[in-house]
């Protein structure tokens, strides 16, 4: 459920970056440089320092005329006379309205100055009091694309990632948003729908094309039509495999992979060789892994996370539907509690646990016999 919507400012409720690239550009042409709409690509959203230092470097300057701080005082000056007076808002502003009469918390994560951001919030139409919490570029050391403006949005809320919607509209800010862990919304103002849905877990025109919704609920359907069908394994949400072959194929297939990694363990010190295998929720893949030791012991890996970091390298977050491990002892050993922590990162409370010999038939438990209460960090859960 959707309980918190974060907005970024320029190009999802204000038409200001065309505004702003102007203003870069007569800033360049006052020290006799010649600049562009493209010489600003690559810095909208991470804030004003990054707007004209990126795009300096750009223009090959690394010094003067160039100074970030005579750039700063024109933008600021040059940007106010312009706006005074001005409508620039774009499209569907009215939703922060819209989803407060809901119940949904708003906040406002912009990587410009707060003079730029207040300024902005009023030629758009609206009023800091339509936010529970505003995030400027002076709240922060790092921008966008880092995660620290909507994590603090999020902190402020006392919100979990997972219940809060990103809306965004650069390439740099959908990267900010995913890392902080939210799912993030495109707008198509300032990035093609090609690249926002490559980057993005959903993408509108603008905001205006959102219908009118009077729940959580109704946005949620919405925005994200298919999240119903996501699972969630540990920390991980996961769309499971619809067409699985039968468990007793899976589980031979995943014994064997299981036994040949057994046979390549790396156990010159205990001579306690284990192979494992895991089985991805999202693809049915086996992947398998062999401990390895170390002379110095606490570089050793056991053979189940060896199996499943090899898992998280081929495909990214995985959910763990088995798990086979495989030993010569009596009886079949199981998971240590460090390897058991690290499947919970992946596991949901049924995930199937087989332990097995090369003399003895599959034990199987599920995840949450062996530990049955796993720490999964709380933004996550």
């Amino acid at each position: 459920m959707i309980k918190a919507l974060l907005f970024d400012m320029d190009g999802v409720l204000a038409d200001s970056e065309g505004l702003s690239i102007a203003v870069g550009i007569d800033y360049f042409a006052s020290i006799g440089v010649k600049a562009d709409e493209s010489s600003f690509r690559d810095s909208l959203g991470c804030g004003e320092r990054a707007f004209f230092d990126i795009t300096a470097a750009k223009l090959g300057l690394s010094g003067s005329p160039y100074s970030y701080d005579e750039a700063s005082a024109f933008f600021r000056k040059r940007y106010t006379e312009l706006i005074r007076g001005r409508n620039i808002a774009l499209p569907g502003a009215g939703i922060v309205e819209k989803a407060r009469a809901c119940g949904i918390m708003t906040a406002l994560a912009s990587s410009a100055p707060e003079w730029k951001v207040m300024a902005n919030i009023e030629a758009v139409g609206l009023s800091p009091a339509y936010f529970d919490f505003i995030a400027t570029g002076a709240d922060i050391k790092r921008n966008k694309p880092e995660k620290d403006i909507y994590e603090l949005c999020l902190i402020n809320l006392g919100c979990d990632a997972s219940q809060a919607v990103v809306f965004e509209d650069t390439k740099g800010g959908i990267e900010s948003g995913k890392r902080a862990g939210c799912r993030v919304v495109s707008m198509l103002t300032t990035i093609g729908r090609e690249e926002a849905e490559l980057y993005a877990n959903a993408a509108v025109d603008n905001l205006a094309s959102i219908p009118d919704f009077s729940s959580s609920e109704e946005l949620e359907d919405f925005l994200f039509p298919h999240s119903s069908e996501l699972v969630r394994y540990g920390a991980c949400w996961i769309k499971p495999l619809e067409k699985k072959l039968p468990y007793d194929a899976v589980l031979r297939a995943a014994i064997e992979a299981a036994r040949k990694a057994w046979e390549h363990g790396y156990a010159p010190y205990s001579e306690f060789r284990v192979g494992a295998a895991v089985v991805s929720a999202r693809t049915g893949r086996i992947y398998s892994g062999c401990n390895v030791e170390n002379s110095s012991y606490g570089a050793t890996i056991c053979a189940e996370r060896n199996a499943i970091t090899t898992a998280v390298a081929c495909e990214g977050a995985i959910g763990i539907d088995l798990l086979v491990v495989y030993s010569d002892d009596d009886p079949p050993a199981p998971p240590c509690a460090v390897c058991l922590q690290v499947i919970a990162e992946f596991a949901r409370p049924e995930t199937r646990i087989v332990l097995v010999t090369p003399d003895s038939e599959p034990v199987e438990y599920s995840f949450s016999q062996m530990l049955p209460r796993p720490f999964i960090f709380p933004k996550m859960r």
